[in-house]
């Protein structure tokens, strides 16, 4: 009588028990990993000791790729093992690939296509194309990947029209060898974010601001605004759960009455805007060297970033110019102007990494008439410098990447080269 009197409590403290021990999905996603990561591992990144005497090289990685790829557009991203991920682009009809390199072993494995896993996941629309993998590749502390893949079937590049088939949002687990798809958008989710455990996705035309929950599946939406045509290629997210992305804007300088008024009588506006773990708008930050020659759909964005040890966030703009995101735990983050990466002032900045984690960067420009040169950046005196480096002469050689290095420090700058070959480099520096 005794045991059967106190059956259902002791069922339940073994349901209980089960509960913690297993920890099952919760709407659907894992629970986050329990192990505590490093800021760089968090970053997607590795800091290494500053050594002024050693002269950086930079060495192509060559591998055979699957018959119509095409480009690698900054699509990097490492792991906690320090296996760096490449997101390569196709051309036509033909797909794009996740991509993993092991440093170690100089090998490549390839991972499959979006399409697939489409069709895997039993959603896959007929004749639907996914040919980029655009954003970065990014490890949360569920020790998932996270990646978005996008079309461009029938858009309009003056942002009058979206792609067909619009893109997703997916995750990978490098230890199950498996795609999970999160959930599709009808924006072309160009880049990707995130810190712990929120992840960002931003999304043309209109800078739609995409963001997922790792923890409850949740995802939400809002629109920042993005006028022109124009798209920001990277949008940065920090510790604390807060993103951070441009707005451009058009404001008439003479125009009362609401008659059309030309391009010399438009101001162009663009902000940094901050937003917390809520999507509240936390505040906005002028950013005056922005777009190439005040025209947006020519501008790039935000086309490069690292992140350093203490959080600090820096970003490059399209014409080369430097800003320093530093958040708060109290409130919005200090947003600060350094000035010029390149000591002659604007230039193209696709590439930008840390190098210590505190006081020094090293980026790469694109001056016309000087191609691409390696720049060295001295945060606590706000100086650069032009570094000796031998850059191999391609046709139309397009070079991307940010952020990304591997454990021994190399960093990975991508891009294509003759109209339609992928292109990696290690960079060591």
């Amino acid at each position: 009588m005794l045991m059967r009197k106190f059956l259902p409590v002791i069922l339940a403290l073994v349901a209980t028990a089960v509960i913690y021990f297993l920890k099952p999905d919760i709407l659907g996603q894992k629970q986050h990993t329990s192990k505590t990561r490093a800021t760089e591992e968090q970053a997607g990144t590795h800091y290494q000791s500053f050594d002024p005497a050693l002269e950086p090289t930079l060495t192509e990685l060559s591998r055979t790729w699957f018959q119509g790829a095409n480009s690698i557009w900054g699509a990097t991203g490492r792991d906690d093992q320090g296996h760096i991920w490449f997101g390569i682009s196709g051309e036509g009809s033909t797909p794009a690939h996740l991509v993993e390199y092991d440093p170690e072993l100089n090998k490549f494995l390839d991972h499959g296509d979006p399409v697939s896993a489409l069709k895997a996941a039993g959603i896959y629309r007929n004749g639907e194309e996914q040919i980029k993998i655009h954003s970065k590749i990014i490890q949360m502390d569920d020790g998932w990947l996270y990646f978005s893949s996008m079309d461009e079937t029938g858009e309009r590049s003056d942002g009058s029209q979206l792609p067909k088939w619009g893109s997703h949002l997916w995750r990978y687990k490098p230890s199950a060898d498996h795609w999970e798809h999160l959930y599709a958008a009808p924006e072309g989710l160009i880049a990707v974010s995130g810190v712990g455990h929120w992840i960002y996705a931003l999304g043309y035309w209109g800078h739609v601001l995409y963001q997922h929950d790792t923890r409850t599946g949740q995802t939400k939406h809002i629109r920042v605004g993005s006028e022109g045509g124009h798209i920001s290629r990277n949008l940065v997210a920090d510790k604390n759960g807060h993103v951070y992305v441009p707005r451009v804007k058009y404001f008439d300088l003479n125009n009362p009455t609401g008659k059309e008024t030309t391009a010399t009588e438009r101001l162009l506006v663009v902000t940094l805007v901050e937003y917390d773990q809520h999507l509240n708008k936390m505040q906005g930050t002028p950013l005056i060297h922005y777009a190439a020659e005040g025209k947006p759909e020519a501008s790039h964005g935000i086309t490069s970033f690292s992140y350093l040890a203490d959080g600090t966030i820096i970003i490059g703009t399209h014409v080369g110019y430097l800003y320093k995101i530093t958040p708060s735990n109290q409130g919005p983050a200090t947003v600060t102007e350094l000035g010029w990466l390149h000591p002659d002032g604007e230039s193209y900045n696709p590439a930008l990494f840390p190098q210590d984690g505190q006081r020094y960067l090293t980026g790469i420009t694109q001056r016309r008439g000087k191609g691409y040169q390696l720049i060295r950046y001295d945060l606590e005196q706000n100086k650069s410098q032009i570094i000796d480096l031998d850059i191999p002469i391609y046709k139309n050689l397009l070079l991307y990447g940010s952020n990304t290095r591997d454990n021994k420090g190399r960093g990975y700058v991508v891009g294509r080269h003759d109209g339609n070959i992928p292109i990696i480099f290690q960079l060591e520096f």
